[in-house]
């Protein structure tokens, strides 16, 4: 502890340039080994948790998208007018086939938020809500 000790009479004191410069090489290591061996671990944890942290984003996401069903396997949606079909819906990312350009776009499921996307909704029992013009059953004074 005596490398501790030295190192706040340093830090105490007011002419802390001068003796910061008085420093032997062998202090200085002595000291910077002290201060890994006690406080590393925390060092080391602050850094796998950095890690561990979009890692368990993109999988939470990845497993809301994944269970609901908002979007599934061969979905026919709009990126951003861009016609699209969902190839495959991942636990940390999914794929989409573009029509326009036909090719394949991989998107993590942290970044779907980013996009917009839609999605044309199927008509209510397979027969459309009101009937077009020109077509039979077609009532304009209907509004």
């Amino acid at each position: 502890m005596e490398p501790l000790t030295n190192l706040t009479n340093l830090l105490s004191n007011t002419n802390l340039v001068n003796q910061l410069s008085d420093l032997k090489p062998n202090q200085v290591e002595n000291i910077a080994k002290n201060l890994f061996s006690e406080y590393g671990w925390i060092f080391a944890a602050g850094v796998v948790a950095l890690l561990v942290k979009d890692v368990m984003i993109n999988l939470v996401k990845g497993i809301l998208i994944f269970y609901g069903h908002d979007f599934d396997n061969d979905d026919v949606i709009y990126i951003s007018g861009r016609q699209a079909r969902i190839v495959r819906v991942g636990v940390t990312s999914t794929t989409f086939y573009m029509s326009d350009r036909k090719t394949k776009m991989v998107v993590p499921n942290e970044q779907l938020k980013e996009l917009t996307i839609e999605k044309t909704l199927g008509t209510n029992g397979g027969s459309p809500y009101l009937p077009k013009g020109g077509e039979p059953g077609f009532n304009p004074n209907i509004k």
